[in-house]
């Protein structure tokens, strides 16, 4: 690609989905970014909150949306009102707490103030200084164009002629959400863990497909049996062992079950299903968890079988741990990754105590498998800045044209050993995204064929 050529008009070359290459600047171009910003998360239907986060009237959750932040607050009546956290006097926030309760918001600039429902209704000094001809109802809070809920899962849009948000999400997303309400009856615990990796934000989209790294990048959680490793007998009987560095390191077995489903506008689930994680595991427990047998039924065959991690395109990933993760685009180098954490309400003291710490030691800033992952992240953002570095190619080559995709239930399901499908599939759909085409068109070209 030219320097001095647009990315927009490249788009073909910055991702080839038939020879699983990409190019490695779409990671730390700055015109690349603000197109994102702008024909992604523009557009998309972002997650906010968890209904259980803002319970009673006046509690209020400020969410990421893109490069902007938005204030989802509980109304008078009980329904969800979003809108930008930004004066519409000078611009200022006017919010300073990420979340709490309140009776309306005042900016800290001139003390304009605004309603639960972002009307604005009171200026100091209207009689004095605007001569009482400033109509306060042509100055809200600006509103998101769309905002609905899925199973307490809150999203919105800034596209008022975007699709519905069921229909967003179709049956490969409303899946991924169902996964984690079907834990029980669920709410988000308190608090929010939030920090900063230097990487780009489509690094940490990929890494939730790969069941490729673990072996290697979580060794260390391995050792400790934080992850449970491959049975010795199952090792022996047809996994491949390969030695370097001085260590024996214990592949994955090559034949390891993943079950793959693709979706229009780019959800994606992916990874070993439940009986061959078992299997692998030595008929230990899995590090997936197991639905009680009415909760399969309610998933269906294909739903019940997910042990990987479902994503909700552009950056919801749910999690085997009954997590959600936003991995929040700061800029081409800087992501912010949060983390909701959710447990069964009816569940003992004592069952919600081991439930919280199970997902603290995986996952978020003191999670052992995520400050590896980290590492991996930061550098692989870094080598995308090298002048020669790249013009080296990312690869997903693995498993490329081998594998039919086959329509059942609503699903485009591949079976398969360890692949990156799921992958190549997120950044066929992120391609198609910034060529900003309509809503129709997006659908059909994000529709599952038949191979990938």
């Amino acid at each position: 690609m030219k320097e001095t050529t647009s990315p927009a008009d490249q788009l073909d070359e910055l991702v080839s989905v038939e020879r699983g290459e990409i190019d490695r600047r779409i990671f730390s171009d700055q015109e690349i970014f603000d197109m994102e910003m702008k024909h992604i998360f523009g557009r998309a239907w972002l997650f906010l909150c968890h209904e259980t986060q803002i319970p009673k009237r006046g509690d209020f959750f400020e969410a990421p949306m893109g490069s902007d932040n938005v204030l989802v607050v509980r109304q008078k009546d009980g329904s969800i009102r979003a809108f930008l956290n930004t004066c519409s006097h000078r611009g200022n926030a006017v919010c300073r707490a990420e979340e709490g309760n309140v009776r309306n918001f005042m900016c800290t600039y001139h003390g304009w103030t605004f309603g639960l429902d972002g009307e604005l209704i009171g200026v100091p000094g209207k009689s004095i200084f605007y001569k009482d001809k400033l109509d306060l109802s042509k100055h809200p809070l600006r509103k998101v164009a769309q905002l609905d809920s899925y199973r307490g899962f809150v999203f919105a849009t800034f596209d008022e002629t975007a699709p519905p948000l069921e229909e967003y999400l179709g049956p490969t997303g409303r899946l991924g959400l169902d996964l984690l309400a079907e834990r029980g009856d669920i709410e988000a615990v308190p608090g929010v863990q939030k920090f900063v990796v230097k990487t780009n934000w489509k690094f940490t989209v990929d890494n939730v497909f790969d069941y490729y790294h673990p072996q290697i990048t979580h060794m260390s959680a391995f050792a400790v049996g934080l992850i449970p490793a491959p049975a010795d007998d199952f090792v022996e009987g047809g996994a491949m062992t390969e030695t370097g560095a001085n260590l024996e390191v214990p592949f994955l077995p090559t034949d390891l079950h993943n079950v793959v489903m693709v979706g229009e506008y780019g959800h994606a689930i992916s990874g070993p299903d439940q009986d061959s994680l078992e299997v692998t595991a030595g008929g230990r427990e899995p590090f997936a968890w197991r639905y009680k047998p009415e909760t399969q039924e309610k998933l269906g065959h294909h739903g019940s079988r997910v042990a990987g991690h479902p994503h909700i395109f552009p950056t919801t990933w749910v999690n085997a741990g009954g997590q959600l993760s936003l991995r929040v685009p700061r800029s081409p180098g800087v992501t912010e990754i949060w983390w909701f954490s959710f447990r069964d309400k009816n569940a003992s003291p004592e069952e919600k105590a081991a439930t919280l710490s199970a997902q603290i030691h995986f996952f978020g800033p003191a999670g052992l498998l995520e400050q590896e992952d980290g590492e991996n992240w930061a550098q692989s953002t870094l080598q995308t800045r090298g002048t020669v570095s790249r013009e080296v190619p990312q690869l997903l080559k693995m498993g490329l044209g081998t594998s039919e995709i086959v329509k059942d239930d609503g699903l485009a399901i591949i079976d398969a050993p360890i692949n990156e499908h799921a992958q190549l599939w997120t950044y066929h759909a992120w391609r198609e995204w910034l060529r900003n085409p309509t809503w129709e068109e997006l659908r059909q070209r994000t529709m599952p064929g038949d191979r990938l």
